[in-house]
């Protein structure tokens, strides 16, 4: 049999054809022929080596240089700031949440934002040493399930019991790798898995009293978030299926984690999405009060409308928008947006705005 044509079992390893349902020797159900194309397509794009590790590194790295850009790109801000200290407005249009305010999508964003390069190095470093033994232990497909899922549980544990403050960062994903690796360990239970278990049990150990001792110098460190994502990581240690060397070796193992693969990305695909929605928002709505400010109402029409169009969901997009229009003498488009606006909110603050276009 050509290799395009042969499969291996899950369960025995046997060399099957593509289309055998069941292993013959161990009697294990096998991946449906759709399942198997997929899962070569879907290989050989990606690393062969710990892809999963790798791609979460890359990740954060590119998304940091990308937030870097950003702030150079503002004439207020320099390398030093892109170094050792992110303005916060750059830093929270990226991504990162502040505690109270509970925005869902914040949750996953933030665990990709850092503030400055220390951050992303000792962060990049955890990631690199910690998450190969995760996905050993659990797979590439969980692997990046798993740290979407307990990052974002980490940044609701700390929004949720933190004191207000801006929260950013991969470091609760990280504890959460931690914990699950110790406990992967652990359950191997042989000489060298017992001595990475040992290893992550003091590396949480110092980031704890690090954590704690550093926070009392005034330094702003995550210390729920640590605590939360290596109690989480370690419960799913327990939990979640473990595989062997040669992968998953049950079919619903299998496909468990590639719906868990499936429904994290998608719905961290729809979290950058709504950030970057609510970035474009911001920045129009910048400019359209900035404009209002000095009066050149043209140019306060153009921000105010992209605002407007952007994010229809605000009610201070149809505030700004409905002034301009009024200033502009446009009252037919006032009127519109007024009846528009009212059909949406209740009580809103353009209310008397509307009543001076007879609305």
């Amino acid at each position: 049999m050509s290799e395009e044509r042969t499969k291996y079992c899950h369960g025995c390893q046997a060399q099957l054809d593509v289309d055998e349902s069941e292993c013959p020797y161990c009697h294990q159900r096998q991946q449906s022929y759709v399942e198997e194309s997929l899962a070569r397509g879907i290989r050989s794009i990606f690393p062969r080596h710990m892809p999963a590790s790798r791609i979460l590194l890359v990740s954060i790295i590119v998304y940091f240089i990308i937030v870097s850009i950003d702030v150079l790109l503002h004439p207020k801000y320099g390398l030093k700031d892109v170094l050792l200290s992110p303005p916060p407005e750059i830093i929270y249009r990226w991504g990162a949440h502040r505690r109270g305010e509970t925005v869902w999508w914040r949750l996953i964003t933030a665990n990709f934002v850092h503030f400055g390069i220390i951050h992303i190095i000792f962060n990049a470093y955890a990631l690199r040493y910690v998450s190969p033994y995760v996905e050993r232990a659990y797979g590439s497909a969980m692997t990046i399930a798993s740290f979407l899922v307990l990052g974002t549980g980490s940044m609701l544990c700390s929004n949720l019991l933190g004191d207000s403050g801006l929260v950013a960062g991969a470091s609760g994903g990280l504890m959460a790798f931690i914990g699950m690796a110790a406990v992967s360990s652990h359950l191997e239970n042989t000489v060298l898995s017992l001595q990475v278990r040992n290893s992550m049990i003091k590396w949480a150990l110092f980031t704890f009293v690090f954590g704690f001792a550093v926070s009392f110098g005034g330094m702003g460190i995550d210390n729920i978030a640590h605590i939360s994502g290596f109690v989480l990581g370690g419960l799913a240690g327990f939990v979640l299926p473990r595989q062997s060397t040669t992968g998953f070796t049950r079919l619903w193992m299998i496909r468990l984690s590639r719906i868990a693969l499936i429904l994290t990305v998608g719905i961290a695909s729809v979290a950058f999405a709504s950030m970057a929605n609510t970035s474009a928002f911001d920045k129009y709505q910048r400019e359209c009060i900035a404009s209002l400010k000095i009066r050149q109402y043209d140019k306060a029409d153009v921000a105010c409308s992209r605002a407007y169009e952007t994010d229809k969901g605000q009610e201070i997009s149809y505030h700004y928008y409905i002034y301009t229009k009024i200033m502009l003498n446009d009252h037919k488009k006032a009127r519109e947006l007024c009846a528009e606006g009212r059909s949406r909110f209740e009580k809103p603050s353009f209310d008397g705005l509307c009543k001076i276009v007879g609305q």
